[in-house]
Formats: structure tokens, C-alpha cells, sequence
């Protein structure tokens, strides 16, 4: 396979949404945070949409967990979390003109479990809300030049990104298929919309990962670019160096300890750069690595850390 071609800022940011999402807990709302704060490093009007209710962005950046209100989060990043419940009132609210209506039938014995039995509902309520975001102005103008969505884990972020396309089948014609029209014709769009996965440099995770590619199926072509979250950095000692340094530092008692933890180091360096290359193989596009930043949880001044690493060492280079 050839060699994946260099993704830059300024082609992932060329798109209006970029969609990150990988297997829960790999680090998909650091990712998310680090790629707005790059955004906004670089002059252009962003936003982080958290879904499902999440309530991580807020207090990650040193605030109050975020409202169904944008709020600003640092110095040119706006954030957002939505709900499926907050969306549907937004959007009936809209169409009907009458608040105390929705209300009425929200507290209906009939609306939840008509919420839950219609397949996907909850999900292309919530991707309509992004799509809504993309279309809003100020002064003539996009109000956000990028929107970086945290989105659902793995397999659920399959059937989150397919709901449009789920909801045009069932409906057929509608006002609910004219909207799932419009909102699969701009998360379909390789131009307009983007992909990034996120994983750990461990085996389980990224064959995860190689799993979420292989299902993406006609969204393929949108992935960017996969991020690997905690990477170590790399040994002192090259790895043909370091047997010989390990049999001396082993005789010596005051260094056996350390020379063991260090072992143990070059172990997992050599494990993670062999993942590394095997999810770039595998793939055929880039490959980013930040770096493993040992506090938890993370500051406020790491997720610009990280920003300045995609940047400097990895989108950015």
C-alpha cells in the first residue's frame, strides 16, 4: 500500500464538520477540545458539540458542565451538549410556534415510549441539531467556520452518522424526510464533512478502530485522519542498544530496580510503535500521535499543550 498522503489543519479544517469519534474512553472529547483549540489557535470562529447529553467539555476546560446554550469555553472556542429531548422541543417549538403544546404532549404518557419505539429518532434529532448549527449567520456569514463534533463511541457513531439515511427510508416523504435529506446530504459530503477516529497505540483498541473503518462503508472516504491519544515518548537508548546497557545495569544493585522499570519502558515503546505502523498500514491514511500527559484529569493549559502538538508535530507539520 502506498504511503497515506500528509493531512494538514487546513485541509481538516477546510470542512465544516469534523466528526471525531473512536472506541469510549480513548480519549475522543481530549481529541475534540485539542482540534477546536487549534482552530481557534488559527483565527477561525469554532465550536465543540458534545451529544447525548455529555457533560465532559465544560467542567475538562475548568467550567460548569455546558447547557443547551453555546456557551464561549476558551479564548475563540464556543462549546455546546445536546439532548435528544432539548432538540426535539427546539425544533417542534419551531414548526408549531407554541411552547405550551410541546409541553402538553412531552408530558404525555404516550411521547417517551413514542420517543424510544421510533428507530434512530433520538439520533437524527440530535445530528439535525449539528446540521442546524452549520447553517446559522451572523453579519451574512457562517457564525462558526468549524464545527468538531464529539460523537457517540464506535458503533453507536456508525448508526448516529447512518441516521439521516434510516430516517429518509422510514418516512418516505414528510417534512421529517426533507430534513434527513438535508442533514445526510451535508454529513455525506467528503467536502463539507470529515472523519477522525481516535484510539489508544494497544492492540484492543485499534482493532477496534480497523473494525469502525471496515463499517464505515460509504463514509470511508470522509476519515481524515486516525489520532492516537497517550503515546509515551520514545527510549534514550535505540533498541539494539539496550541489551547490552540492561546485562551491566543488572549487576549493579543500585541500579537493578530502575534498569527494570526502564526494560519496561522500552517494551511498550517498541509494542506502541508496532501498533502504530500496523494501524498506518492498515489504513492507509495518517497516523497523528499525542503525547501521554500523566495527569488525570487533564488542565486546562494541557488541552493547548495538545493543540500545539497536532500544530507543531502532527497536523500541522
Amino acid at each position: 500500500m502506498s504511503s497515506p498522503a500528509p493531512a494538514t489543519l487546513d485541509a481538516l479544517f477546510g470542512h465544516r464538520l469534523v466528526v471525531v469519534t473512536g472506541k469510549g474512553g480513548t480519549g475522543k472529547t481530549t481529541v475534540s477540545i485539542a482540534l477546536g483549540m487549534a482552530a481557534a489557535r488559527r483565527g477561525l470562529r469554532a465550536i465543540v458539540v458534545e451529544v447525548e447529553g455529555a457533560m465532559r467539555v465544560g467542567p475538562a476546560l475548568g467550567r460548569a458542565p455546558l447547557p443547551y446554550t453555546v456557551r464561549p469555553v476558551a479564548p475563540g472556542l464556543d462549546a455546546l451538549s445536546v439532548t435528544s429531548e432539548a432538540a426535539l422541543e427546539e425544533y417542534v417549538v419551531r414548526q408549531v410556534r407554541f411552547r405550551g403544546l410541546y409541553h402538553a404532549v412531552a408530558r404525555s404518557r404516550v411521547f417517551g415510549p413514542f420517543m424510544d419505539a421510533v428507530p434512530g429518532l433520538h439520533d437524527i434529532i440530535q445530528v439535525g441539531k449539528v446540521y442546524d448549527l452549520h447553517t446559522e449567520t451572523v453579519g451574512g456569514r457562517p457564525r462558526w467556520d468549524v464545527i468538531v463534533l464529539d460523537a457517540p463511541a464506535t458503533g453507536h457513531g456508525l448508526t448516529w452518522l447512518a441516521s439521516p439515511l434510516h430516517m429518509m427510508e422510514m418516512t418516505v416523504s414528510g417534512p421529517f424526510h426533507v430534513n434527513a435529506r438535508r442533514v445526510h446530504a451535508f454529513v455525506s459530503d467528503p467536502e463539507r464533512t470529515a472523519v477522525v477516529l481516535v484510539t489508544f497505540p494497544e492492540t484492543l483498541p485499534v482493532n477496534e478502530t480497523l473494525d469502525l473503518y471496515a463499517g464505515l462503508g460509504p463514509f470511508q472516504p470522509q476519515v481524515a485522519c486516525s489520532v492516537l491519544d497517550g503515546v509515551h515518548p520514545p527510549p534514550v537508548l535505540p533498541d539494539d542498544a539496550w541489551p547490552a546497557a540492561l546485562s551491566r545495569l543488572e549487576t549493579l544493585p543500585e541500579w537493578r530496580e530502575s534498569a527494570r522499570l526502564t526494560d519496561r519502558r522500552m517494551r511498550r515503546s517498541r509494542a506502541e510503535g508496532a501498533v502504530c505502523q500496523r494501524l498506518e498500514s492498515a489504513l492507509g491514511i495518517p497516523v497523528v500521535r499525542l503525547p501521554y500527559l500523566p495527569r488525570t484529569p487533564l488542565r486546562p493549559d494541557d488541552y493547548v499543550a495538545l493543540a500545539e502538538v497536532l500544530e507543531v508535530g502532527g497536523l500541522g507539520r
